[in-house]
């Protein structure tokens, strides 16, 4: 049945509709907000020059309008939604989730 979530789900569609619902009709806009800086190269966002390389080492040449958008905000750790067309978006959320670990304390083999 459609819009409803797996058995043994903890998600109740209802309830979601309800918080937004509630959200959206309060006056608590900050919820809600749009980040607007474009970055228009990988460079420019600050990142850590390990994953640096690494995206370039992967072919990455030029950030996609998703990835220009939605990787500095994910670093800074702000609740993030985003939609893109393209295939690039788990790029974004990779290289959000890769800026934050602290390298130093990971093990190398």
């Amino acid at each position: 049945m459609a819009g409803l979530a797996p058995e043994g789900s903890q998600f109740d569609a209802r309830q979601f509709d309800a918080k937004m619902t509630e959200l959206l009709g309060s006056e608590q806009q900050e919820f809600f907000t749009s980040y607007d800086e474009v970055h228009e190269s990988f460079d420019a966002m600050g990142l850590q020059e390990n994953l640096l390389r690494g995206i370039y080492a992967y072919g990455f040449e030029k950030p996609s309008a998703i990835q220009q958008r939605g990787i500095v905000p994910f670093c800074k750790g702000l609740d993030v939604i985003q939609q893109a067309q393209s295939g690039t978006a788990a790029a974004t959320f990779c290289s959000g989730i890769l800026q934050q670990l602290d390298s130093s304390s990971l093990i190398t083999v």
